[in-house]
């Protein structure tokens, strides 16, 4: 099974056994086999109150491991933990109790007085320092937001938006920076964490995203454009949009010119179409509504290409109206979606189980960006009655680097 599965860029792939022992390991091999390989690999080898109390770790580590952290996830992660080493006692001879399990329970105090993310390698200690760098520069774009509250300081939000702007390098025929809005980070949260929100596409990006390195422009096929403009008749409740074949008027239709991204990097974790890398950065969870419109589901999907799309809405349109600066550059991700299996038996370590084929496309596979909820590990799996099914591991998402 480890030799199946597709690990997210930001996560080492394990080349040795686990049963060989652990001192070969290294503070980021140690973090994949905990959240990546872990709670799908030992399902079948430890007994359930072990595994059970394994769990308990893994969900410790999904609270406190992450760059930036909430107090909340502090109680959290050490509630987990006082799980974890209670049950340890419970089960296991006291020979194998060792001191490092009490400083577990001290590792909310340590995290309190000293911020998360104790730096165990280079990549961690420039993760630390960028974040000083990129709140600044997130601060300062929502001074500018509270300071422009007057309908006649409106002509001065483009001139103080590109002061408050993160520097970036200089552009060329591969890659491409545009203005926006200024880019406030609960905003950017709230868009991927609650699916009730709508979502267009073109809401501002963190300074990570830019500049976007780009493919040469090309037509969207026509097997995906009819997606894309239906996306848009639902997301701008613009039913009578129409295709670029035939429009009656140069305001009402939607092209099909596209640009595609190689890559994008939203706070730090960079997401890439299947076409690229193996498919690693390409499998993603999102969050959508479920029927009733009152719960969550997660579906999981595979990016087939990220790109960006210009387009302009006709000036009668209502919302359109209520917007002080509007931005023609949408951002999405393509997404063929996995079937969610209604198999409930991986539930314990959070670990979802998929059809291994994809459902039909429509206009839910395009997806803005901002909406992506998290990066995941995904694995072949074989049910009892030898079907075939994806194991799928949804990963911490970061927040700021």
């Amino acid at each position: 099974m480890a030799e199946t599965m597709v690990v997210p860029m930001d996560y080492v792939v394990l080349k040795s056994k686990i049963g060989k022992g652990f001192p070969y390991m290294k503070a980021d091999e140690w973090k994949s086999w905990v959240l990546v390989y872990s709670p799908i690999l030992l399902k079948a080898v430890l007994p359930i109150e072990m595994f059970r109390n394994w769990i308990s770790f893994v969900d410790a580590c999904h609270q406190l491991v992450k760059p930036s952290i909430t107090f909340s996830d502090i109680d959290n992660g050490h509630k987990f933990l006082q799980e974890f080493c209670t049950e340890c006692q419970r089960i296991y001879t006291p020979t194998i109790l060792t001191c490092n399990m009490h400083l577990h329970l001290h590792l909310r105090e340590t995290i309190c007085d000293f911020g998360p993310n104790v730096n165990t390698n280079r990549k961690d200690f420039f993760e630390v320092t960028y974040m000083n760098s990129f709140v600044q520069d997130t601060f300062k774009g929502d001074f500018v937001h509270a300071a422009l509250t007057c309908p006649s300081q409106v002509p001065f939000l483009p001139l103080l938006a590109k002061l408050t702007a993160t520097a970036q390098p200089s552009t060329s025929k591969n890659t491409i920076t545009f203005p926006q809005r200024p880019f406030r980070l609960s905003a950017f949260i709230q868009a991927y964490s609650n699916p009730s929100l709508p979502v267009l596409g073109n809401e501002p990006l963190p300074p990570s995203a830019f500049p976007l390195h780009i493919e040469p422009p090309s037509a969207m096929s026509d097997v995906d454009y009819p997606h894309l403009l239906d996306y848009y008749k639902v997301a701008y409740c613009m039913p009578n949009l129409e295709g670029y074949q035939h429009p009656s008027s140069p305001f009402s239709f939607v092209n099909n010119q596209i640009i595609k991204l190689k890559s994008i990097n939203l706070l730090g974790q960079v997401y890439k179409g299947c076409k690229y890398t193996s498919g690693c950065s390409s499998f993603v969870q999102s969050l959508f509504l479920g029927s009733q419109g009152n719960n969550r589901l997660a579906y999981t999907g595979q990016i087939q290409y990220l790109f960006l799309h210009s387009f302009t809405p006709s000036v009668d349109n209502t919302e359109l109206q209520t917007r002080v600066i509007y931005q023609d550059k949408h951002v999405f991700a393509f997404v063929k979606w996995f079937q969610i299996e209604h198999d409930r038996s991986r539930e314990l370590e959070s670990v979802d189980i998929c059809s291994a084929d994809f459902i039909a496309c429509d206009f839910e596979s395009i997806l803005p960006v901002h909406r992506i909820s998290s990066v995941v590990a995904t694995c072949d799996y074989k049910t009892s009655t030898n079907n075939k099914k994806i194991l799928v591991n949804a990963l911490p998402h970061k927040q700021y680097n």
